[in-house]
């Protein structure tokens, strides 16, 4: 009976022994994955240890294998951004046409009215070397030339609705005739180009240049619908955003290759705290390190069991 309880008694303790030894070897193990965080007596957690290590092949991994150029723009077609594109472009369209409009002094910042006005008044020279470069050209006499003959056909027009019945003019009165209008034209045509080519013309080029400017700025717009077909903001939603969309998937592989996925990744786990690091890894993995803990309970034991077997055969 006392070899009986022996027995038993040693049994359960190499098991009991070996399930401790192989339960809290595990939880140390664990524990050591994330503790300490600094080295303290040797000891240092493999996380903490790794942590620069952790970030950058994190980083890699979602950069180059889980948010690849493909995978986003795969998730924006499948998100429906382009019918938001398309909603919003109507409502954009909508607002833009229907919506009654001052003047643009009064809808841009101020900041921009003042550089708008001083732009004008430096477009002013601009305008009037312009003016003055182009009415020094034939092109303007021969223009000159040819306003005058129909401005005076105009007017001879305007003044003998009436065709008078006396014969025409014969011979040499006829030719004095055309030779004193084309006099008169030339006369007319040069007077137009001098007066054209005056500073006083050139200055007033100059401040039609600033005045009509400034005009544009203080006249109100209005409601910009007035000028188009009742269907303008359907066809034009229509028309834009089937381009828009395609310059969006055009432009945006080359516009992600310059962002840097993966530095952006590591950058914001080193961020993280030791402690965040170990909260988003327990996070994930808690069940599992559990389970490592219990089978470490579970093989001790059974380890325990196998060196009683071992010993009582040996003891034979």
């Amino acid at each position: 009976m006392t070899d009986l309880s022996g027995f038993w008694t040693r049994l359960g303790l190499d098991v009991v022994l070996g399930s401790v030894s192989g339960g809290v070897t595990s939880w140390v193990a664990v524990v050591l994955i994330f503790r300490p965080y600094e080295r303290t007596f040797g000891l240092h957690g493999a996380i903490p240890k790794n942590k620069a290590r952790l970030a950058k092949t994190i980083g890699r991994t979602v950069g180059e294998r889980l948010l690849t150029v493909d995978d986003i723009l795969a998730e924006l077609r499948r998100s429906g951004l382009r019918d938001a594109i398309e909603r919003k472009l109507g409502e954009l369209a909508t607002e833009l046409l229907d919506t009654e409009r001052g003047p643009l002094r009064e809808l841009l910042p101020p900041a921009m009215v003042v550089e708008l006005e001083r732009a004008l008044q430096d477009a002013g020279p601009g305008a009037a070397d312009a003016y003055a470069e182009f009415v020094a050209t034939e092109e303007f006499e021969a223009m000159a030339r040819a306003f005058v003959a129909r401005s005076k056909d105009e007017i001879a027009s305007a003044g003998t609705e009436i065709e008078l019945a006396e014969p025409k003019k014969p011979g040499i009165a006829a030719r004095a005739s055309g030779l004193a209008s084309g006099f008169i034209n030339d006369m007319l045509a040069k007077w137009v180009v001098r007066a054209a080519r005056t500073d006083r013309a050139r200055a007033l080029a100059a401040e039609a240049v600033r005045g009509g400017g400034v005009a544009l700025l203080d006249r109100p717009l209005g409601r910009l619908s007035r000028w188009l077909p009742d269907d303008a903001p359907r066809r034009m939603v229509a028309a834009a955003a089937p381009a828009i969309w395609e310059q969006i998937e055009a432009q945006l592989p080359a516009l992600l290759e310059t962002v840097d996925i993966p530095g952006m990744v590591e950058r914001k786990v080193l961020g993280f705290s030791t402690q965040r690091v170990e909260e988003i890894v327990r996070g994930v993995t808690q069940r599992e390190l559990n389970l490592i803990v219990q089978l470490g309970y579970v093989l001790g034991g059974i380890i325990g069991l196998a060196q009683f077997t071992i010993e009582r055969w040996f003891a034979r």
